[in-house]
C-alpha cells in the first residue's frame, strides 16, 4: 500500500514537520497478553512516535489485535500446562 502520488503528507502534531511514508509497529498490552503488529504502512514522524494511517488501516489493526487477544486467552485457558506461550503470525504478500 502506497499513498496517492499527489497526496500531501500530514504534519507531525508534536514536531510540526511533514511525516514520511514508511512502516511502524503497534503494541497492545492487555494484562498478561501482549500483541505486537509489525510493518504497518503509514505516515511516520522521523523524530518521534506520531503516526497517521490511511483510511481503514487503524480499524483493521484493532480488529486483528482483538482477534489475536481472543486466541491467546483461549489457548491459555485450554492449555494451562504451558504458562508461557508465544505465537508468531506472519503474512507475506
Amino acid at each position: 500500500m502506497m499513498p496517492e502520488p499527489n497526496l500531501k503528507p500530514p504534519l507531525c502534531s508534536e514536531h510540526r514537520i511533514p511525516m514520511a511514508w514508511g512502516e511502524t509497529d503497534f503494541t497492545f498490552d492487555e494484562g498478561d497478553v501482549l500483541v505486537v503488529v509489525r510493518h504497518i504502512p503509514g505516515w511516520v514522524c522521523p523524530y518521534g512516535d506520531d503516526t497517521a494511517f490511511a483510511p481503514g488501516v487503524a480499524d483493521e489493526v484493532i480488529r486483528t489485535t482483538r482477534e489475536l487477544v481472543k486466541v491467546a486467552k483461549h489457548a491459555r485457558e485450554t492449555q494451562p500446562q504451558f504458562p508461557k506461550q508465544e505465537y508468531l503470525v506472519r503474512v507475506v504478500a
